[in-house]
């Protein structure tokens, strides 16, 4: 069974690269591509419909690329926050 926010790879070689985020349950399944095949993050918009049987044959799951601790970008977050706190007002 796939969940919402469940993560998966192309499996095999005449795959694409890169990581999908489940964003839609069913038959197809949707899937949104949040990195490239470096494993940088991407926000192409790049949507995929999959069916149930082909997902489990040609995916495999995949590692979530937003999870752990990142000191840069909480620093970037803390940031950002601050800066629309302030912006609101002006």
């Amino acid at each position: 069974m796939t969940d919402v926010g469940d993560h998966y790879r192309p499996a095999g070689p005449d795959g694409e690269d890169g990581v999908y985020r489940v964003v839609g349950t069913g038959d197809p399944v949707a899937l949104l591509r949040v990195t490239d095949g470096d494993g940088r993050r991407v926000n192409s918009g790049e949507l995929r419909h999959v069916a149930s049987g082909t997902l489990a044959a040609e995916f495999e799951t995949a590692a979530d690329p937003d999870a752990g601790f990142h000191p840069a970008r909480a620093v970037r977050n803390q940031l950002t926050g601050l800066y629309w706190q302030f912006r609101r007002f002006l």
